[in-house]
């Protein structure tokens, strides 16, 4: 990767827009290999003859031949006295005296500074959703804060207001026009999304107001200007000029960096005559290059500024039947000449692809769009830099008919491609065997960046929620078209994702709870599966988990949630808090609804906890420990399962058993308290208030010297285990199945609350067993998550129920961090969740409400281990009761 931004060398390269362009001539491009590409970009407007144009070059070349001095300063620069004059004689009205400078922004610069020197007041008012450029004065008058907030930005003294309003504009100016030096506008806001005023007017009355209040109009022409809207000013045909009018990109013909700023006589002031300068600003050769632009334009009484007016019509209409054509894709089309911005709906809206939808709502869906355009179809276009939903079409004002017909075709077919819903056809050029090489050459650009600035005040209610891929299948579903990739396509595009790294992937509308607070909030997506994140990828999925976590923060999320192994490779999220929101795994909310749901099912068909052999596996695990301290209060055996391959297994087993007998010591014997509680109650003398090393130990002998069974026990031996389980609760952290529920014995009852799932799917209609999915609750209200959606709207997972519930709740404290989840804070969840209407969800398994039948079967199972010869009939008379 080149030395050159590799941030912006990253970005390219993961878009597929790093071509290695060699020549360029007019409209078209060409890379090394000859291949032909029309040009709709221009630099952003900043070529108005294309590529190479000879007349300019020519200009240039006559400096050269002629020994012209380049840079004189300070004495006179005859090409410079030159342009200013012509500049002068072209401008409308009496602006009259010009200031050059090298860049748009620069003209801005000094634009602002020539203001508050003339007028002796600071405060520039600009518009919202605004663009003047990237320099500290330039991105203070841009309204638009993504551009300010990482820079110490805006400067003092610059104030804002809606675009287009000009009664928002005399308002302002009735009020503070005693402080305000002046108001600086675009004719159309181009990287705001190439929006054009309503009222036609809009220039003049902003012209008009600005003299009445006696505040300096500026007139920003450094994109609309020199002919792109089909005019050679956007603001020629107003009454009166502005007071200064700003020029650029296209003023060096496509070959050399010059701005201008041209005045009004009595606007002009001469301390910013003396004391303003530029080390390169005057030089005769861009000087030279921007006479020969004009005389291109002025060239047979300004003809083809006449013909880009017929153009830019005919261009009009075509997008306007494009729009027509598919009004489920296009949402507007906009502007004036060859000054076009063409709106596409919002990807999310369509509900049908997850990656467009992240894509969307990360900036990178035009971004997307004009990578196919550029690769497959051979045409050049871009975003906005203002609006993730708006392409520009900027051709150089030479573009003939059959460009635009050219243009509007390949335009037709990305258009079509969305409708079909054919997404696999716009990545698959990025998951060619070519690219798969170049991301394989290179390595993932890790984030370097220092802390955030101007992190938002938390909204209240407002949540993020992390989630990923558990499995291939996951992207299937969610992105139906991929499912006609290839396999190394769509390995490749694994890997391409990965690049893209995370960020927002589906706004949920939340709603209102039964104690009548309110949440919203957003899932976020790390694009990894489990394999990525485990091992040597454990750190790189820390990194990419740390940054969606800053970006909830400036989301002004109240609450980050982590789903699935976001929890796992951050330690329960220890790994990521302190970085400016609080976080919950949501591991409580998860077990608190598996423990009730499995001990609702078991009493559905009558097994009592209270009697049962209740067995955890993955019990040294956050979910599996908190449920072994849970389940322990009413079970009357007790098995905790670890990781057979894990060496330390014994001695994290070991100590959950310790915590299990030491909470239990302490506690108030609940109601229907199973037989392990109530043996430790009896048998293990009174503890200290810290536990002891061993105390699981202690109460093992105590029964042996009681002559009682011992009702825990730790093991890494899983098939044992089960020999006589009755309740089983799954919650490993492997990403495969752990179970095969059809080697269980008949009667036995397992909740899997592991995600990916940990029991393997499997016909259980004549096994006598039940299986159903853990940790699932039903909120208060509908929760659409359109294409990641895979449990109905009414449900949700229990660790994005319970960042839903803290966001509802206003708790301002981490939750659930770490293994050691405290008993405590599940009683707490408990009753968060009753008061907001938070319930366990009907038990069902890889998408299937059980049915009674289900129930039937393993409730006569259970009853035949007791009652073998009559226990259909003594389950049908417990149905009667009911």
């Amino acid at each position: 990767m080149s030395s050159l931004n590799p941030t912006r060398a990253n970005l390219l390269e993961t878009f597929g827009l790093d071509l290695e362009l060699v020549r360029g001539d007019g409209c078209r491009l060409y890379d090394a290999d000859g291949r032909e590409f029309l040009d709709f970009l221009a630099q952003y407007g900043a070529l108005p003859f294309g590529h190479n144009p000879p007349e300019v070059w020519e200009a240039l070349n006559g400096q050269g031949a002629q020994m012209a001095p380049v840079m004189v300063q300070p004495l006179r620069a005859l090409e410079a006295e030159r342009l200013a004059d012509r500049l002068a004689d072209i401008t409308p009205h009496d602006l009259s005296v010009v200031s050059l400078a090298n860049s748009g922004a620069e003209a801005v610069e000094a634009a602002i500074k020539l203001a508050r020197a003339r007028t002796g007041r600071d405060t520039i008012l600009s518009t919202r959703n605004g663009f003047h450029g990237k320099t500290m004065g330039a991105l203070s008058a841009t309204g638009k804060p993504m551009y300010q907030n990482d820079f110490g930005g805006p400067a003092r003294g610059f104030e804002y207001i809606a675009f287009g309003a000009l009664e928002a504009l005399e308002t302002k100016l009735a009020a503070d026009a005693d402080s305000i030096a002046a108001f600086i506008v675009e004719p159309i806001q181009g990287e705001g999304g190439v929006v054009c005023p309503s009222d036609e007017a809009y220039l003049d009355g902003v012209i008009a107001l600005c003299r009445k209040y006696g505040v300096l109009s500026i007139v920003d022409e450094i994109q609309t200007g020199l002919g792109r809207t089909g005019k050679l000013f956007a603001c020629e045909d107003c009454a009166e000029a502005p007071d200064m009018l700003l020029l650029g990109k296209a003023l060096g013909g496509g070959l050399m960096p010059i701005s201008a700023v041209v005045v009004r006589p009595e606007v002009w002031d001469d301390r910013f005559g003396f004391l303003h300068s530029s080390t390169f600003a005057n030089n005769n050769l861009a000087c030279a290059a921007a006479n020969a632009t004009l005389d291109l334009l002025l060239k047979d009484d300004r003809a083809l500024i006449k013909d880009i007016e017929l153009k830019g019509r005919y261009f009009e209409n075509c997008l306007e039947s494009l729009k027509k054509r598919y009004p489920g894709v296009l949402a507007d089309v906009r502007g004036r000449g060859f000054m076009r911005g063409i709106e596409f709906r919002k990807p999310y809206e369509r509900g049908d692809s997850a990656s467009m939808a992240f894509c969307g709502l990360n900036g990178g869906f035009i971004g997307l769009l004009s990578s196919y355009l550029l690769n497959v179809e051979g045409v050049l276009t871009a975003p906005v830099f203002n609006d993730a939903n708006v392409m520009r079409l900027q051709p150089p004002l030479v573009a003939g008919w059959a460009d635009i017909d050219k243009c509007v075709k390949a335009l037709n077919i990305v258009c079509d491609l969305l409708d079909r819903g054919d997404y696999r056809a716009l990545m698959l050029h990025l998951v060619t065997p070519e690219r798969r090489e170049i991301l394989a050459a290179s390595a993932p650009l890790l984030p370097q960046q220092g802390p955030a600035r101007n992190v938002p005040e938390a909204e209240p209610g407002r949540f993020c929620f992390l989630i990923h891929y558990t499995q291939e299948e996951d992207i299937l579903r969610s992105d139906p078209s991929f499912a006609r990739f290839t396999s190394e396509e769509r390995a490749t595009w694994l890997e391409w994702v990965k690049r893209v790294g995370p960020g927002f992937a589906w706004p949920v509308a939340g709603g209102t709870s039964r104690a009548g607070t309110k949440a919203e909030g957003m899932i976020m997506s790390v694009p990894l599966l489990p394999t990525d994140m485990m091992g040597k990828g454990r750190k790189n999925a820390r990194n990419m988990i740390q940054t969606a976590a800053d970006m909830a923060a400036g989301f002004g999320a109240s609450r980050l949630g982590l789903g699935a192994f976001t929890s796992i490779v951050t330690n329960g999220g220890a790994a990521v808090a302190g970085r400016g929101v609080p976080v919950t795994s949501g591991n409580t909310l998860t077990t608190v609804s598996g423990v009730t749901a499995l001990e609702r099912v078991a009493r559905r068909v009558g097994i009592d906890p209270a009697s049962a052999h209740v067995v955890v596996i993955g019990a040294t695990g956050a979910i599996g420990r908190l449920a072994s301290l849970m389940l322990a209060r009413r079970a009357d055996r007790l098995t905790l399962v670890g990781n057979a391959n894990n060496r330390q297994a014994h001695h994290f087993l070991d100590r959950v058993a310790d915590e299990v007998v030491f909470t239990l010591s302490k506690e108030s014997p609940p109601l229907r308290a199973g037989g392990l509680s109530s043996s430790v109650r009896d048998l293990l003398p009174p503890q200290g208030t810290a536990m002891e090393k061993g105390v699981a130990k202690a109460f093992a002998q105590a029964c042996a010297e009681n002559g009682r069974a011992v009702p825990i026990a730790a093991t890494t031996d899983l098939e044992g285990a089960l020999e006589t389980a009755d309740l089983v609760l799954v919650a490993t952290s492997a990403d495969v199945a752990v179970l095969d529920p059809t080697k269980l014995r008949p009667g036995t009852i397992v909740c899997d609350v592991a995600r990916p799932a940990n029991v393997e799917y499997a016909d259980l209609s004549d096994k006598g067993v039940l299986v159903f999915d853990g940790g699932l609750v039903k909120p208060p209200f509908s929760v659409n998550l359109g294409p990641f959606q895979n449990l109905p709207d009414d449900l949700c997972w229990g660790c994005l129920g319970e960042t839903m519930l803290l966001a509802l709740e206003g708790e301002t404290n981490d939750y659930s961090l770490g293994r050691d989840l405290d008993l405590s804070d599940a009683d707490r969840i408990s009753e968060m969740a009753r008061r907001h209407g938070f319930e366990p969800a009907e038990p069902q398994w890889y998408g299937e409400y059980l049915e009674e039948a289900d129930y039937e079967r393993v409730a006569i199972a259970a009853m035949q281990r007791q009652t073998p010869d009559n226990s259909q009939m003594v389950y049908a008379s417990l149905k009667a009761a009911e």
